[in-house]
């Protein structure tokens, strides 16, 4: 029998992943348990806590109570869950982990290759998701959508968006800098060619010959922000890119330029982004993420005029759940399977040949 415990949630619903597992491991092992969890809730909060290798973070709940449901468990799948050593050692035969995010940082990958156990995830989940809502988010800080909107939901007619000094740009023939260029930026390439713009990216990792697939040209940080009439940013977080965008960088690019984020909000400067936008020495910005979040009802980002703000939900469509869902139950069939799965965050476990089907 194979026993598989599902911490679901909110987003990523127990049901799903449960169907998706069942069709692709059955082939595996007909006699499938699976135990269905219900974890968190609509608006947890984000916690960090220290573990083997580091800290983990971005999950929701305490490890002990993943714990209680941990005994005889083979496979665990979550998305948010805190997944420490103390999780599992609380199961003696768990062969994988599964979890359903871009980057398992609610897992502890160290302790988990010192156990041999796979880790598998699903990077570019919400690629199409996240890359349709930044073109969305373009679109509506430059052509007032949202403040046009909300001023109506008022009873108030802004006609005055029709002004020359008021209104906004066509994308065509604009400039879009990408600043990293993985599953989300080269989407959001593709659309920004199909509106007819040209394509800058700044990505210390990537060739030009890669970019120039996608219709791109590869440039320094430098000349991406004082050439492009839209900056939007989809590297991940890291010590590399922490407040990558600060005042010198806000600075060199153009008045008329506008600035997007649906990365991570420690990317940009947020002290520094707000007082560009207070001066106006770039034209706006559009933000689905934040320095902290939730955002404080005290952040200036709130009553200014020149900013599309949202609650990071660029990534929220229910395409996502199904795509991750599939992508998991493949991988852990080829887990259990023996063979080579697309995503896993310690291939080095792999390589031991622990899991060959018995």
């Amino acid at each position: 029998m194979l026993r598989i415990l599902i911490l679901g949630d909110f987003f990523m619903r127990k049901e799903i992943l449960r169907n998706y597992l069942f069709e692709y491991l059955k082939e595996v092992d007909d006699n499938i348990d699976f135990r269905l969890v219900e974890w968190g809730s609509r608006g947890y909060q984000k916690g960090e806590a220290e573990g083997v290798g580091g800290k983990i973070k971005e999950f929701s709940g305490d490890p002990s109570d993943v714990v209680k449901f941990m005994e005889g468990v083979n496979v665990l799948v979550t998305q948010v869950a805190p997944v420490t050593a103390e999780v599992m050692d609380a199961s003696d035969c768990l062969k994988v982990i599964g979890c359903t995010r871009g980057g398992p940082v609610n897992v502890d990958i160290m302790a988990a290759t010192q156990r041999g156990i796979p880790v598998i995830y699903t990077p570019g989940r919400n690629g199409d998701a996240v890359a349709d809502y930044t073109m969305g988010l373009i679109l509506a800080e430059t052509r007032n959508i949202a403040r046009a909107h909300a001023e109506l939901k008022k009873g108030i007619w802004r006609d005055d968006f029709y002004d020359y000094e008021l209104c906004g740009y066509e994308l065509a023939g604009k400039t879009l800098g990408i600043i990293g260029f993985g599953f989300v930026g080269r989407k959001v390439a593709l659309r920004a060619k199909a509106f007819g713009m040209e394509i800058l990216v700044y990505d210390p990792y990537i060739q030009k010959e890669e970019v120039a697939k996608f219709g791109g040209k590869l440039v320094d940080l430098p000349t991406l922000l004082q050439n492009s009439d839209f900056v939007t940013i989809h590297a991940r977080l890291t010590s590399e890119t922490e407040k990558l965008i600060g005042a010198r960088e806000l600075s060199m690019m153009k008045k008329t330029a506008y600035i997007i984020n649906t990365a991570r909000g420690k990317i940009i400067d947020e002290k520094a982004l707000i007082e560009a936008l207070m001066k106006k020495t770039i034209a706006g910005a559009a933000l689905d993420v934040f320095e902290d979040e939730p955002i404080s009802k005290e952040n200036p980002l709130l009553s200014l005029d020149n900013v599309t703000i949202t609650p990071h939900i660029a990534g929220a469509a229910k395409d996502v759940v199904h795509r991750a869902a599939r992508m998991l139950a493949e991988d852990i069939m080829k887990v259990l399977k023996g063979e080579k799965p697309t995503y896993c965050a310690n291939p080095s476990v792999l390589e031991k040949n622990m899991f060959q089907k018995k």
